[in-house]
């Protein structure tokens, strides 16, 4: 969990470092600067956490169908269908998220 927070920090500041050292220019180029900086840093947040939270779906939902294959392994075809649509939902969760990010990174609302 530290190593995860420490490449958050950092490359939030990597990205960030391109629009402060852009400050000098025009008032345009500098906002279009600052557009990009925060919608990549959070790009990265928003697919961390989208991912995050689909690997924990992921490993739960994996963790429920082999301790109910091991309880009656009669019904471990019908588990395993259930819960390959499972995965497939929180995959596309994740997605959206990606949409959503890719979306509002070349959307920029503040450049005409």
């Amino acid at each position: 969990m530290k190593k995860f927070l420490v490449f958050v920090l950092l490359a939030g500041l990597l990205l960030s470092a391109g629009a402060v050292f852009a400050a000098e220019e025009a008032a345009p180029d500098a906002a279009k600067l600052n557009y990009y900086g925060f919608a990549s840093l959070g790009a990265l947040v928003g697919i961390g956490l989208a991912a995050h939270g689909g690997g924990i779906g992921m490993g739960l939902g994996l963790k429920g169908i082999m301790e109910g294959s091991a309880r009656n392994p009669g019904v471990a075809g019908k588990l395993l269908t259930t819960f390959i649509i499972g995965l497939a939902l929180i995959e596309t969760l994740v997605i959206y998220t990606l949409v959503i990010v890719l979306i509002t990174y070349y959307a920029n609302p503040f450049v005409k």
